[in-house]
């Protein structure tokens, strides 16, 4: 009997967690400084829908969140993030770049780095793998991105970041 109400409270609470939606912030206003810190719980949310929305599903809204994440992220103040060719190598599609710069700018967020380069960049082709890996079907084989997995699976990739960065 424990078990099932076990089961049955983490199966509640599973499923409120994936049916939670992202709303884009009615209004948002990025005009000065403060206004940056208001949203990065929204930022956050956003980054996470868009890693976990499947890339054929709700493109309208994923056109808005894109625009609110790249609005966001290029007026920052305190956001660095450094687009070296070097590392994105897969600029070529860009839901690919939004998701590298959206793994960058959530770890920078969480951990209150916003300076360190290299974990950035990981952090960043992370997301692209795991994003990338969850929507093969529907993303054009990326060869470069195909590399960057077997350098994570190698445990190689931190080096080759630290080598390029």
């Amino acid at each position: 009997m424990k078990k099932l109400t076990l089961i049955l409270i983490f199966t509640s609470i599973t499923f409120g967690l994936f049916s939670q939606e992202f709303e884009i912030p009615k209004g948002y206003s990025l005009e000065v400084a403060d206004d940056y810190a208001k949203y990065e719980n929204d930022i956050i949310k956003c980054i996470d829908w868009l890693m976990e929305t499947p890339i054929n599903e709700q493109a309208s809204k994923r056109k808005d969140a894109n625009a609110f994440l790249l609005k966001w992220m290029s007026g920052s103040p305190y956001m660095h993030l450094e687009i070296k060719q070097e590392i994105v190598t897969f600029m070529t599609t860009p839901e690919l770049l939004m998701v590298f710069m959206g793994g960058w700018t959530k770890y920078s967020l969480v951990n209150k780095d916003f300076d360190n380069q290299i974990a950035g960049s990981i952090a960043g082709i992370d997301a692209v793998i795991e994003f990338y890996s969850k929507n093969k079907q529907f993303i054009k084989k990326d060869r470069n991105v195909e590399k960057y997995i077997k350098m994570k699976n190698k445990e190689t990739l931190k080096e080759y970041v630290e080598k390029n960065a």
